[in-house]
This record gives C-alpha cells, sequence and structure tokens, in this order.
C-alpha cells in the first residue's frame, strides 16, 4: 500500500505547484481537465454517428421472395422453438389414493332417461387406473405373454349384476393366474374378429388384500366360431376347443368378467368362480352404434383388441385364420340366446 500513497504524492506534485506555502493546478493541469470531456464527447459522436450509418433503413434493401403462406410457415417454424415438455405425473398404484365415484346421474344406453338402479354404477378415479388394468388383461386373456399368480386365492363374495342389470345376487370369486388358456372369435369367412372390451362398474369388496373388483363385457359381433388355444414357450400354438357359435334373437355374443386388483402385486387377476353366474355369456345386440351409447352412459370407452395390442406393444397371439381340427381338437356348438349360454358336444 505504500507504493500506492507514494504514487498519487508524486502525481499530485506533478500536476501542482507551490505558492506561498499552498499547492496550487499548473495551468497544463487546466487544459488536461477541460480537453478530456471533450475527447470523449466527440468519441461518443463518432460512435453514434456509425451505428446510424450502418441501420436496415438506409442500406439497400435485399431481394426477397414474394411472400406466400409457404414462406411466412417456413420463417415461423425456423425461429420457434419447441416446448419443453412437462413429465406426466405417474398414476397412484396405491388403491388408498383411489376413489370410487358414483356415476350421476346414470343414462340408459338404449333410452338416454335416467335410469334407477338397486346399486349404483360406480368407476375409479383417477382414469388413468384402467391404463393399468387393461394392459394386465391384454398380457392375460389375448397376449400370453406371462403367466402370474395372485397372492393369494381368497373367497370374495362380490354383487353379481348384467348392464345395466335389475337382478342381483351375491356370487363367491376368487382370482385366478390366466391358466395359459386364450379365446379367439371368428366370422364365417375364417377371419378374426376384432372384439371390443369395455369396463362398466367398480365395487369395493372389504378384502384388504384385494380391495376392489372390476365388471368388464367382452363383445364380440357376429361370431360363427369360438377356438380356445393354449401359447407354449417351446411347443408353439395347440388349438384345444373349436365351436360354432349359434346366437339366437341377437346379432352379437357377450362374455362378463370379473377382475380383482391385488395390492401386493399391483396388478388385476380376473375372478374364477365355483359356480356360474347366471348370464354369465349371452346372446345381445352389440355393434358401433350401441358402443357408443354405452360408452356415453359410463364414461368409458370400449376398447378393440387390436387398439390394445398395439397400445402395449403385444403381438397377436391367436391362429390368424380358422385353424382345422385335429384329432385332439375338442369340437361343439355355442348356443347364445339373451337367456344365457350352454354347450353341446358333437357326438
Amino acid at each position: 500500500m505504500d507504493w500506492i500513497r507514494w504514487f498519487f504524492k508524486e502525481l499530485w506534485w506533478y500536476l501542482t505547484y507551490e505558492h506561498y506555502g499552498k499547492r496550487r493546478l499548473r495551468p497544463a493541469t487546466w487544459g488536461l481537465l477541460f480537453t478530456l470531456p471533450l475527447l470523449a464527447a466527440f468519441y461518443l459522436l463518432a460512435l453514434w454517428l456509425g451505428q446510424r450509418s450502418a441501420l436496415p433503413g438506409e442500406r439497400p434493401a435485399p431481394t426477397l421472395p414474394p411472400l406466400t403462406k409457404t414462406a411466412i410457415f417456413a420463417a415461423v417454424t425456423a425461429t420457434a422453438q419447441a416446448p419443453t415438455p412437462t413429465p406426466a405425473p405417474l398414476c397412484p398404484e396405491d388403491p388408498r389414493l383411489w376413489k370410487l365415484v358414483e356415476v350421476r346421474p346414470f343414462l340408459d344406453p338404449k333410452t338416454g332417461q335416467p335410469l334407477s338402479l338397486p346399486k349404483p354404477v360406480m368407476r375409479i378415479e383417477p382414469a388413468c387406473v384402467y391404463e393399468g388394468f387393461l394392459r394386465d388383461l391384454t398380457e392375460v386373456l389375448i397376449a400370453a405373454t406371462r403367466n402370474l399368480s395372485p397372492t393369494a386365492a381368497p373367497r370374495i363374495a362380490v354383487p353379481w349384476f348384467e348392464l345395466p342389470g335389475d337382478r342381483i345376487v351375491e356370487r363367491i370369486f376368487y382370482p385366478v393366474g390366466d391358466g395359459g388358456v386364450k379365446l379367439a372369435f371368428y366370422d364365417s369367412q375364417g377371419k378374426p374378429i376384432d372384439e371390443a372390451w369395455h369396463v362398466y362398474n367398480a365395487r369395493p369388496t372389504g378384502n384388504p388384500d384385494f380391495p376392489v373388483a372390476l365388471y368388464v363385457d367382452r363383445d364380440v359381433p357376429q361370431p360363427a366360431w369360438s377356438v380356445n388355444y393354449r401359447v407354449h414357450p417351446q411347443t408353439g400354438l395347440r388349438v384345444t376347443t373349436i365351436g360354432r357359435v349359434q346366437l339366437e334373437g341377437a346379432s352379437g355374443y357377450r362374455m362378463v368378467y370379473v377382475w380383482f386388483y391385488d395390492i401386493r402385486q399391483r396388478r388385476w387377476f380376473m375372478g374364477g368362480y365355483d359356480k356360474e353366474p347366471e348370464r354369465r355369456d349371452y346372446a345381445v345386440d352389440v355393434n358401433n352404434r350401441t358402443w357408443a351409447q354405452t360408452a356415453q352412459a359410463f364414461g368409458l370407452p370400449y376398447q378393440r383388441r387390436s387398439e390394445l395390442l398395439a397400445r402395449f406393444g403385444l403381438p397377436e397371439s391367436a391362429p390368424p385364420t380358422l385353424p382345422p381340427k385335429g384329432e385332439d381338437t375338442r369340437t361343439g356348438t355355442l348356443h347364445a340366446s339373451p337367456d344365457g349360454s350352454w354347450w353341446t358336444k358333437d357326438r
């Protein structure tokens, strides 16, 4: 710090002189103080004039292409920046974070009028829970990609009722694995039918390990054949049952399933039963119009078989065409009427 004091002391002595015991500024110092601001002003003026001469308005205008919608769109997309994607919130897998909300008012899918049911129609909130259910359903009943078993197999009593239904009875179900057996339907030309699935109700079970049950419709329009098959990783596909479908009084075939949520494995399992419920499978008119009406009534859309496979990136495991009857293939006829279905073997 001494050299700094020495420098300023010498500079002061250089710019001043002693006059009767006082230091006064030299004439040259006064000239320097007036000259420095003038130099700064001239420098700023020259800088401003240089910038003004470079403004676009005083330069020759560049030759631009004629304005068209394509040119404007290209200019906008070139300068626009994509928004930063916001990660979607994770869907809760803990049923304690779900809510069972009653569908109000519930409108009759056929008439569109409010309908009073013995027990309310309910659905799960948030709706993203159904995405996990559809994934498990596709893996178990369609794609045959996994063969899992539920944590336990307790007997669970849940109400059994139809869509919309007025007869409600308690039935005993228990969660089961897929068992490896799949089912596909074919039309009269032997082509596979792109069946539709629809979740139409949710109910609490009172069982802490399997707290929620879902009721699901499987609708097949105008089936002519049903095929049961298995997919084994070593031996491949094996057809076990081929049945002709005979519909009475309707144009489609409906199957009703109950599924239970395993809170430990955080996945859904199909419900098996000791005694088959009334009208579990029956004939009914199903088409795009009835599906749209039902989806509007319940607030949940139908899902096609092909859509589910594409959504979860899973292959179609069913035979691409109606397979021939083998020596060990069980054959018969599936009779379906609005009152229920039954099976008769070939003689």
